[in-house]
């Protein structure tokens, strides 16, 4: 979709005849955005779904701690030093390359990062996180980085490594996969760190006064 809407910004309004395929190539690039529902929902299944292990962990200290039970005890206990080891350790990324540890170390430190964020947003909203879609979209985008960056990381030591054990292969240039891991651990940054330093209320009460102000017009 990028590169045809690229390609169209370059031909202009000649896009659109249809001796050339452009017009063809951007209505079937056009579906792919659609095909399997919209982002936004998507986007908020996976941040609801990726927080239903925690919440419940969450929920069961809350209910030991309003009723207390002896089966309640041990469950609550178990699931608070769960939550309270994936906080405070750090968890280890294994790679085998040398020159690769640092990216290892930092995407090791998002993920611990990414887990108090987590736990912080989930104790800080309880049920109502259920509805935030600002807060799901952060989460959300958050964790797909974090798994973007963790498939790239993998596969470069992974190519690495296959050099390294065919000697008369040249060493593999990953220029491109170390900019992706940057500025994916960059982002990562910015989306947790939205989720306290944002503009949230402005931005709901703006569209509220934007769809109020469009139904008195519409019924006047």
């Amino acid at each position: 979709w990028e590169c045809i809407n690229d390609v169209f910004q370059i031909y202009g309004g000649s896009a659109y005849f249809t001796d050339l395929p452009l017009e063809r190539m951007l209505r079937d690039a056009r579906i792919n955005q659609i095909g399997e529902g919209a982002n936004e929902v998507l986007t908020s299944f996976i941040a609801l779904v990726g927080m239903r292990g925690p919440g419940m962990e969450f929920k069961e200290i809350y209910d030991t701690m309003m009723k207390p039970s002896r089966d309640g005890v041990s469950k609550a206990w178990a699931a608070g030093k769960n939550r309270l080891s994936a906080t405070v350790r750090v968890p280890e990324v294994p790679v085998q390359s040398e020159q690769l540890r640092a990216h290892a170390r930092q995407l090791g430190r998002l993920i611990r990062h990414f887990n108090f964020a987590v736990n912080r947003a989930l104790i800080t909203y309880r049920e109502p996180i259920l509805d935030m879609q600002l807060v799901q979209e952060r989460i959300a985008n958050a964790a797909m980085d974090l798994f973007a960056s963790t498939c790239v990381l993998s596969r470069i030591d992974s190519e690495t490594q296959f050099a390294r054990r065919n000697g008369g292969l040249p060493p593999p240039d990953h220029l491109a996969a170390d900019l992706f891991l940057r500025q994916s651990f960059r982002r990562i940054r910015g989306f947790l760190a939205g989720l306290t330093n944002n503009d949230d209320k402005a931005v709901i009460a703006a569209a509220k006064s934007c769809l109020t102000s469009g139904t008195a017009k519409t019924t006047s």
